[in-house]
């Protein structure tokens, strides 16, 4: 298993912190971050545990970094 930070910002120049989760790979990393998506409209970021980004999602579409 990976650790994941999972974050739901306003908007992609946003900072917050996120909430950590184990997956096993990034496409499980995505769907639990889909999951947690608790706002239309928002962005989700993906990063790895030291804090890099690894995906975003924008209007519905995952864009990997």
């Amino acid at each position: 298993m990976t650790t994941y930070i999972i974050a739901e910002l306003q908007n992609a120049q946003s900072s917050r912190k996120g909430e950590t989760v184990e997956a096993s790979n990034l496409s499980a990393a995505k769907r639990r971050a889909t999951s947690l998506q608790m706002f239309k409209g928002t962005v989700m970021e993906i990063a790895n545990e030291n804090g890099a980004v690894l995906s975003c999602k924008e209007d519905g579409r995952w864009i990997d970094a």
